[in-house]
């Protein structure tokens, strides 16, 4: 897929990568980057592009059955990892330990369910908001 370097590109990725716990529908998108003016098509042209380079990560809000784009950068390997997501403030964290993929192996072995941990999102409380640091 050709790569388009333009200016709401940029824009894109600088929004998403400025928020990393932080994840967004396309509209959200496109109403943070270009104040809701009609650039929706672009929006999701370049979304599409991010997710299959894996800078973006595409999943399913199961809470919503919205999709959601979240931010994950190059280096960040989401298909070996869970994800925890606050169900107060709405943070996803990525839970990038060992322990998943032990937790994983675990479930394959002694109760022969396979995981797919990238598609993983475990919900509960985080760390801020359990102490009360966020509104």
């Amino acid at each position: 897929m050709k790569q388009y370097k333009t200016e709401g590109r940029e824009k894109l990725i600088s929004f998403l990568s400025q928020n990393p716990d932080r994840h967004f529908t396309a509209e959200e998108i496109c109403l943070a980057v270009h104040g809701g003016k009609a650039a929706q098509s672009s929006v999701y042209r370049h979304l599409t592009e991010l997710c299959s380079g894996e800078v973006v990560r595409k999943f399913r809000d199961e809470q919503t059955a919205k999709i959601r784009y979240q931010y994950v950068g190059k280096t960040c390997d989401c298909r070996n990892h869970f994800h925890a997501k606050c169900t107060v403030c709405g943070t996803i964290e990525h839970l990038d330990c060992g322990d998943s993929m032990g937790f994983a192996s675990h479930l394959l072995e002694e109760h022969g369910f396979s995981i797919d941990c990238g598609q993983s999102l475990l919900y509960g409380v985080c760390a801020a908001c359990r102490k009360g640091a966020r509104a």
